[in-house]
């Protein structure tokens, strides 16, 4: 049993890998964001991809999570494949803001669901509604490993 949506996570970034489409990772500031970011990023470029951009929000400043700030600063990269990792379920503004820019945007989280979710092109968190994946409370970095074990397929190495 899997993660909901995160076969269809693996097989758009793949897609993006493959027809070279920019893409830009946006993590949390903390250290599961940051090492979510590198896993993604190693990922991809194992696939031989590219990452446009990669940007951590200054939490003093920005606050948590995908900010405004954030998106203005990424805008000229517009369109692109935009991958939130540890950040993202209760950005509802910032994400339509992020449509708007020209941006796909990809949730991978694992953080609680508050108010139903963002209008993203697909949303990864285990504690989603119809999330079958009996344990609930990994970090997102083990969120972010299973996506790049999805990724890489039998290109990994163990």
């Amino acid at each position: 049993m899997e993660i909901k949506n995160l076969e269809k996570a693996a097989k758009r970034i793949k897609s993006a890998i493959k027809k070279k489409e920019k893409i830009i990772l946006y993590g949390d500031s903390d250290i599961d964001g940051v090492s979510s970011v590198i896993i993604l990023e190693e990922a991809i470029k194992n696939l031989k991809g590219e990452v446009s951009a990669i940007y951590f929000p200054d939490r003093e400043v920005e606050g948590y999570g995908i900010s405004k700030t954030g998106l203005n600063v990424l805008k000229k990269i517009a369109p692109a494949l935009l991958v939130a990792v540890d950040c993202g379920i209760g950005n509802f503004k910032e994400i339509l803001l992020a449509n708007k820019l020209g941006f796909k945007v990809i949730v991978v989280d694992h953080h609680e669901i508050l108010d139903g979710l963002p209008r993203a092109l697909i949303i990864v968190d285990p504690k989603q509604k119809g999330d079958k994946y009996p344990f609930k409370e990994l970090a997102a970095t083990a969120v972010v490993f299973k996506l790049a074990k999805l990724i890489l397929g039998d290109k990994i190495s163990e």
